[in-house]
């Protein structure tokens, strides 16, 4: 039988016939057909069909580095595959905390982080600075105050007993800035009531006193090395660490547990006058250091106010924004003074979080809080989400009824705050029930959600991958996170190359940062999870790069022609990029094998 490959150029034809019927000769020549028809319709082809000479030839350069890399022996090791790898060998792609110092020193990490990103759209308030940077600032609180959630009794500072130790390791501590003259607390007697919840217990504790009481036996290694142990100890309290992630007795809920603890933590360390409002202009430094150029933060804003510095008054959720936009309006001016304000035009969003956990009277309030601080800053508030660990209750549905009247309501009163929920980051897929049925995916489609959050467990389900894509839900990847809370063990587990296969749009994002990366010398927490997928699948490269990063402006909130500006801008810089790709790797690049 002899086929004609030019007349019959339709897949089925081609690739119909049984085995049995196809030319040896002409085996190779179909099996390039087929490799050829699928690249024509694989989730990148918009962005390689529109390449540069240059950008075709930055991503010939990109994936020659990343072969390379992926045996180098001062990187990743390099042992034969029948060999047992030693403790000083890494695998590209693997444990995350492991191989970050290794990722460090990565040519392919160092492209990463002048990847021009667009908008970040999964960000956590709280988490876009490392901790070191709020510990210090709390050395000059005298309102900071710190609460454990049992006693840390110690007979004699130098001569702790096991028990004594163990209360160090298992304890939660949580910051509070309060009145000076607020009762004190020693957290180091063994009649320490952590109980606060109660009228007239005061479980409180100067964090200076604290810190000056630390036992010197509670030793604590690590940076920076002219802190307390006590400040490096409770820094340990507040990412997630090598131990905490991989340890062979960990769960899946000992680590959101680490993970929860590490998120109050945070909070009070944060969340007073002057460091909020210290902190806007610090985060936009911090992206645009990253080569993100707009962002939609995610507050959770349960709790209706935060202190003054001297705890005496409270600012509450109108006071919150007012500061978050003067902070904006303020770094915008000062971009412009430079001529960088191409670099971050934008500004801020605010996408309004609760907790799925809260009884439905209090979802009935957090709806109407939204609603409110919509009305009052229509161009800050674009979004609603409900945030917790999935594997608990109550999954979406439970507020089906709260979430219809919502949206029936900001129909009527002509806002627009779309649904963005976090759902499918979960491996159980029940909404924290016994029950499959209940999965916030079916719920989120349902409710017409505008993107969701992390999306793990969608390919768990053939027809929601189908009615996702038509109704055009973006889906907020966040590789790392799903890492180190063991959704997958490392990227190249990550169902990220398959939802983008099917033709799910998605955006690279890195949720909690400051959690997961502890101390970092330059701002990079999105320069990580674009390394993590460029080195999690070889089908990532450098288009796939660029149309996740348009994407990222494709389904934010911003205005039309906010949009039009952005892609004119991200389109602009992109060239540049590549440009500096070569000139900088093109050399080094020519002297490896190709792809």
């Amino acid at each position: 039988m002899d086929l004609d490959l030019e007349k019959d150029s339709s897949m089925h034809g081609r690739f119909a016939q049984h085995m049995s019927e196809i030319p040896e000769h002409q085996y190779r020549e179909l099996h390039d057909h087929l490799v050829k028809d699928e690249a024509e319709i694989f989730w990148d082809a918009p962005a390689r069909a529109s390449a540069s000479p240059t950008q075709l030839r930055a991503a010939d350069i990109i994936l020659r580095i990343r072969e390379y890399e992926r045996t180098d022996p001062n990187l990743y090791g390099n042992v034969p595959s029948e060999a047992i790898p030693g403790p000083e060998t890494r695998d590209m792609g693997g444990q995350f905390l492991t191989n970050k110092d290794r990722i460090d020193r990565s040519r392919v990490f160092n492209i990463a982080r002048h990847l021009p990103k667009g908008g970040h759209l999964h960000l956590h308030f709280n988490s876009e600075l490392p901790p070191e940077v709020l510990i210090a600032k709390a050395r000059d609180m005298p309102a900071m105050f710190v609460r454990s959630t049992q006693p840390m009794p110690v007979a004699d500072r130098h001569q702790l007993t096991v028990p004594e130790r163990q209360a160090f390791d298992d304890t939660e501590i949580v910051f509070n800035v309060l009145p000076i003259s607020t009762s004190h607390a020693n957290i180091y007697s063994a009649d320490y009531n952590p109980e606060f919840r109660s009228t007239g217990c005061t479980p409180w504790m100067p964090w200076s006193d604290f810190i000056a009481a630390f036992p010197s036996e509670v030793a604590s290694t690590g940076t920076p090395e002219a802190w307390s142990n006590a400040e490096r100890w409770v820094k340990e309290k507040m990412i997630l660490t090598e131990k905490d992630a991989y340890s062979y007795t960990q769960t899946h809920n000992g680590v959101w547990a680490c993970f929860n603890q590490g998120t109050r933590c945070f909070k009070g360390l944060l969340n007073y006058e002057s460091i909020f409002r210290w902190y806007i202009g610090a985060a936009v430094d911090s992206m645009i250091k990253d080569g993100v150029m707009y962002a939609e933060l995610r507050p959770m804003l349960l709790d209706k106010s935060i202190p003054s510095d001297d705890g005496e008054r409270r600012l509450h959720h109108s006071d919150q924004m007012r500061i978050i936009l003067e902070e904006v309006e303020k770094k915008k001016a000062e971009l412009k003074a430079e001529d960088r304000l191409h670099l971050f035009p934008f500004g801020l969003k605010i996408i309004y979080c609760t907790p799925r956990s809260i009884p439905r009277n209090i979802m009935e309030r957090e709806l109407q809080d939204c609603l409110r601080l919509k009305q009052e800053f229509p161009n800050l508030i674009c979004g609603f989400d409900l945030v917790g660990a999935e594997d608990r209750p109550n999954n979406i549905g439970f507020y089906a009824d709260l979430l219809i009247a919502f949206a029936q309501t900001c129909k009527s009163l002509n806002i627009s705050i779309p649904f963005m929920f976090h759902a499918g980051e979960t491996l159980l897929d029940t909404g924290g029930s016994n029950n499959p049925q209940n999965s916030n995916l079916y719920d989120s489609l349902l409710l017409s959600a505008k993107r969701i959050g992390h999306g793990f467990s969608l390919m768990k389900h053939p027809l929601l991958v189908q009615k996702y894509k038509e109704a055009n839900i973006c889906i907020e990847v966040c590789p790392i996170s799903n890492e180190l809370l063991h959704l997958c063990r490392n990227v190249k587990e990550h169902p990220f190359p398959q939802l983008l296969a099917a033709g799910i749009h998605c955006t690279i994002n890195s949720d909690n940062p400051s959690l997961f990366r502890g101390a970092i010398d330059n701002s990079s927490s999105l320069s990580y999870e674009f390394y993590q997928v460029m080195v999690g699948s070889t089908t990532m490269n450098l288009h796939g790069w660029r149309q996740l990063t348009e994407w990222s402006i494709e389904y934010s909130c911003l205005s039309a022609t906010e949009k039009a500006e952005a892609y004119e801008i991200l389109g602009k810089a992109w060239e540049s990029y590549c440009v500096w790709i070569v000139d900088e790797y093109g050399a080094f690049a020519d002297t490896l094998p190709a792809v």
